[in-house]
């Protein structure tokens, strides 16, 4: 036993795995600080960290042949713990590996429930000025809307989603409830031009992250997120897109940011009773007078004047 720890010495496999424990555990921090601000996907870090236990093995290994004073031959002593040390690392990295997301998922969804089914709760305001609200609930149409023109998805409709909150406790429940597999989750922040747009896909049954990302915008580039956000959620549901659902979320519904946020005010007070019809309308009547091509605008226009001439206004 002497001998072996004295070639352990020779070897420095010691101090090997202090310096690779300390620069992992350090690259570790770094990582979880940076996919806490570009929501990463939690299955991300887990790969890492799951990387890192083969590294550890991986550098005893070679630490114990091509040490400072290392030698190639081995006896059988050697050899057999060379063999234990894998064969614990193997065991470790068995175990802290997750099995497959999907999987766990399909085991534990009702039979009624169709696996490629979304439900996108209220997204949160994070702006510290209040009159920003509506841009969250307007994102969140939007990208409902997109996520709604994907044939292979069942979408569940805001009526049935705006009475939860946006971060509810037990996700489990507002799946069983609505009767769907995964929800979104999602907030923005908006100061002056900049909007920060975080979304995240987490399954219902599991309150796994399916996937997560950060949209780091300003209002000159904003168009078009919504279709990007439906297209990554369509990949993590693996759901089928045809190619002209494919040109459908790439088309940008305006390019004029007045535009937009005059459609989304629009969008936000319709949902208020007690706001006139007029003052909705107005928004939206602003946003095609700065875009004729808005159709999304002109298809709300249209709906007041239907909803005034069938209330007698």
């Amino acid at each position: 036993m002497s001998d072996f720890i004295d070639r352990m010495r020779e070897r420095k496999l010691v101090q090997w795995a202090l310096a690779y424990i300390a620069a992992a555990f350090a690259l570790i921090q770094v990582l979880d600080i940076v996919a806490q601000r570009f929501g990463w996907p939690e299955q991300t870090v887990r790969f890492v960290i799951v990387a890192l236990g083969v590294g550890f093995f991986v550098t005893l290994v070679l630490a114990w042949y091509h040490g400072e004073r290392g030698r190639q031959r081995i006896n059988g002593t050697e050899l057999l713990i060379l063999a234990l040390l894998l064969g614990v690392g193997g065991v470790a990295i068995w175990k802290l590996a997750p099995e497959p997301t999907t999987k766990r998922s399909a085991e534990k969804l009702p039979a009624d429930i169709p696996r490629k089914s979304i439900a996108v709760l209220p997204f949160d305001s994070l702006s510290e000025d209040k009159d920003n609200a509506f841009f969250a609930s307007g994102m969140q149409d939007m990208i409902l809307t997109k996520l709604a023109g994907i044939g292979d998805l069942k979408v569940i409709s805001r009526t049935s989603t705006e009475k939860y909150k946006s971060h509810p406790d037990n996700l489990k429940d507002v799946g069983r409830d609505l009767g769907v597999a995964t929800i979104l989750e999602g907030s923005v922040q908006k100061s002056g031009k900049d909007v920060l747009i975080n979304v995240q896909l987490i399954d219902a049954a599991t309150d796994n992250h399916l996937w997560a990302q950060a949209y780091p915008r300003n209002l000159e580039n904003i168009f078009g997120v919504e279709g990007e956000v439906a297209e990554k959620i369509a990949e993590a549901l693996q759901s089928k897109l045809t190619s002209d659902e494919r040109k459908s979320l790439a088309v940008r519904a305006t390019q004029n940011p007045d535009a937009l946020q005059a459609y989304l005010r629009g969008l936000d007070l319709q949902r208020d009773f007690n706001v006139p019809m007029a003052q909705i309308n107005e928004q939206f009547l602003k946003a095609v007078t700065l875009d004729p091509d808005f159709v999304l605008a002109w298809t709300e226009v249209i709906w007041q004047r239907l909803r005034a001439y069938w209330f007698g206004f």
